[in-house]
């Protein structure tokens, strides 16, 4: 069992460390430099690739999470009940909420965002206004999404890391 425990406890961990750490480079480095560059900046991101990583991280630090919730705290109420079981129910439900915002809204903007952008680059010319008003659009959801997910992923992180402390 030990095995088992230190298996998802290191899966928990590394995939969760990329994943925030990704979504924080994201949020605060690459879609503020998309947005002063302008449009048609967004067609040198692997916007493809970006989602599929920051949703397996996401989806292996979900599941290695919930499996370590439910073994180690065997949903008894004591455990739930105090401190450390309450800071890590708090960081839970914030990694669910960022992991929903991922799935539901991030990750498909980020596909949509990588689609337009293919085609004004298969177009060969600049975007048409209709084209830079999608990518505008676009940009601004993801930004909100990303936002909020970052927030929630960074606060799960912050809560899990400090819980033992508590």
């Amino acid at each position: 069992m030990q095995i088992v425990l230190t298996l998802l406890r290191i899966t928990h961990i590394v995939a969760g460390a990329f994943w925030v750490g990704s979504a924080l480079m994201i949020a605060l480095v690459i879609l503020p430099g998309l947005r002063k560059a302008g449009p048609g900046s967004e067609r040198v991101l692997p916007m493809a690739q970006i989602s599929q990583a920051m949703g397996l991280s996401s989806m292996l630090t979900t599941l290695a999470g919930l499996a370590l919730y439910v073994l180690v705290s065997r949903l008894a109420i004591n455990w739930l009940a105090s401190g450390f079981g309450m800071i890590l129910t708090l960081g839970a439900l914030a990694g669910l909420a960022a992991t929903l915002m991922g799935a539901f809204s991030t990750g498909p903007t980020a596909k949509k965002l990588g689609a337009l952008g293919g085609q004004i680059q298969a177009s060969g010319g600049p975007p048409t206004p209709e084209q830079a008003a999608g990518l505008a659009r676009l940009q601004a959801k993801l930004a909100r999404s990303s936002a909020w997910s970052t927030i929630l992923a960074t606060a799960a992180l912050v809560l899990m890391a400090g819980a033992r402390y508590i």
